[in-house]
């Protein structure tokens, strides 16, 4: 039966020419214990350039945009953003313009992922808007559109959280069945950070409709509760008439649990110990996380399995965004020179 219903789901995403990419999982030295062990699933390997749970997005994404044909492409996001940075090139690899409304006053300085998306994105594809006027942002654009009736226009909202991105970021649940079928294990726990909330909504979906045990544990590094909720019941209903089938509300809110950061809630805030955790897994385990995203996950997950004293199998996704690193070389040679040859 479960056989049955994964099949049903491949076999959807196959009749929208929609592949199931694959990443790698490997077990973790410095986080879990015999009891609880983790694994990491190399998401951040899926792409260089783009993040890797967004390369997934752009899965369902992009194929939705090039059918539409617009002249333009409206991508709106932070300055900063991995989707803004990402869409940027899906978006010119495919011969269309990429027209950015952007949070804040003025140009930031050119840094991090903003330096990145500026050699993608001349100046005058972008408009700022004021943090004051954020709350209206789609608003300022869906004006912006009637204001040039004259062009065709696809507009992308913050995270590309929207109905077109959700068969791409199925393939993350999928894939991950995959990765257990390989390693021949079964995990009972799974971590994964949510900004606008997308894939780890299409994670939990999933393992409820396959009566799948793992529980998912979501680290909100954006965003509130009741909006994930809200976003989480949005996408289940969208869900059930994808699927033709029904997912009651209850067995949806047994499958996951919400963790607010212990540190650093707001988003984008960090300190000395995101940076000694970066420090510290690129030493021992050997890969690069991001301070806004994956480093502040395992920070929060070594947290999270020793308070609720979890048992394992556990798995980390790791989402990439490694690239944002280049905006912040000062705080990484502070962390660099406190630590020096004392990580353990």
């Amino acid at each position: 039966m479960l056989i049955d219903k994964h099949n049903d789901l491949v076999q959807k995403l196959h009749a929208m020419h929609l592949n199931i990419v694959h990443s790698r999982i490997h077990k973790l030295k410095t986080l879990g214990n015999l009891k609880s062990p983790c694994f990491v699933k190399r998401e951040d390997e899926l792409s260089f350039g783009i993040s890797g749970t967004k390369f997934r997005k752009y899965l369902s994404l992009l194929p939705h945009i090039l059918e539409d044909s617009p002249d333009q492409v409206i991508v709106i996001g932070s300055a900063f953003s991995n989707n803004v940075l990402g869409l940027s090139q899906r978006l010119i690899e495919n011969e269309l313009t990429p027209l950015l409304f952007l949070l804040g006053a003025s140009t930031p300085k050119l840094i991090g992922n903003f330096l990145l998306t500026s050699l993608f994105v001349p100046s005058d594809q972008i408009h700022w808007i004021s943090r004051i006027d954020w709350p209206k942002v789609e608003d300022i654009t869906y004006q912006y559109t009637q204001e040039n009736s004259s062009q065709r226009f696809f507009i992308i909202p913050e995270g590309a959280c929207m109905p077109e991105a959700l068969p791409g970021a199925l393939t993350l649940p999928l894939d991950i069945l995959e990765n257990e079928k390989i390693e021949n294990y079964e995990f009972k726990n799974l971590f994964i950070e949510s900004a606008t909330g997308l894939t780890a909504i299409a994670v939990i979906l999933v393992f409820v409709w396959l009566h799948k045990t793992t529980h998912v544990h979501v680290l909100l590094v954006a965003g509130q509760t009741k909006i994930f909720l809200e976003k989480l019941d949005h996408y289940r209903k969208l869900f059930e008439k994808f699927m033709a089938t029904d997912l009651p509300w209850e067995c949806v809110l047994r499958q996951f649990s919400l963790h607010i950061p212990s540190i650093n809630r707001s988003f984008g805030a960090i300190n000395s110990a995101i940076f000694m955790k970066i420090l510290d897994v690129a030493r021992h385990e050997g890969f690069l996380t991001d301070p806004i995203y994956s480093a502040k996950l395992f920070l929060e997950t070594e947290r999270i399995i020793d308070n609720y004293k979890l048992t394992g199998p556990n798995l980390i996704i790791h989402s990439g965004g490694a690239l944002a690193l280049i905006g912040y070389q000062t705080q990484l040679r502070k962390a660099w020179k406190l630590a020096g040859d004392n990580l353990r």
